[in-house]
């Protein structure tokens, strides 16, 4: 994967969690401020439960799981972001990335995602992932041509319906599950596997 960043930009990797957050948080909200969106802070919950869910997501937010944290720069000015953490070990879930409007239409989201990727895959995950909202085309395009598969489709409380995309770095991988779908027969190496 080697998408090439336009001039003046820079992808930084951001260790600390609460500077990351302060980062991204802010800018973030434009791409979330439909009122008919769900979250878990949202004013259904008590505050009892808000207490909860926010010390579950300390514990979680912590040095025992992996996280990815990166900040896309444009001459120092945040251009973009993209974070995922380890969800378990052999899968890496993308949660969330974003370029903002005037940063748009230069190639900066696939060279995000390529910069996610690599790490990702530099760390040995297996299986890396992402939900989106089932008409976001501009982003299922993007990651469709980039070797993500359609694996699966959800419903959420908070987005409504959504389509799961996963990325395989193994080609053989991605051969099973072409097979599986009904794509294409199995080839000699899956036989073996199969025992077919």
């Amino acid at each position: 994967m080697k998408n090439k960043l336009p001039q003046g930009y820079v992808i930084k990797e951001i260790s600390n969690l609460d500077a990351f957050a302060k980062l991204w948080m802010k800018p973030g909200k434009r791409f979330f401020n439909d009122r008919s969106l769900f979250f878990t802070n949202s004013d259904v919950y008590t505050k009892k439960e808000l207490l909860t869910y926010k010390k579950l997501r300390e514990h979680f937010g912590s040095d025992k799981h992996f996280r990815i944290n990166l900040g896309l720069f444009y001459k120092n000015e945040l251009a973009g972001w993209s974070w995922g953490f380890q969800e378990n070990a052999t899968v890496f879930y993308m949660c969330n990335s974003a370029i903002l409007e005037k940063h748009r239409r230069k190639n900066l989201y696939t060279c995000l995602m390529d910069a996610m990727l690599n790490r990702a895959i530099e760390k040995g995950f297996k299986k890396i992932y992402s939900r989106h909202i089932i008409t976001n085309n501009n982003i299922l395009i993007a990651k469709l041509k980039h070797g993500f598969k359609i694996t699966g489709f959800e419903l959420s409380e908070a987005f409504g319906m959504m389509v799961v995309l996963t990325y395989f770095p193994q080609k053989i991988v991605n051969e099973i599950l072409d097979f599986r779908s009904g794509l294409n027969r199995p080839n000699k190496k899956m036989k073996k596997i199969f025992k077919i």
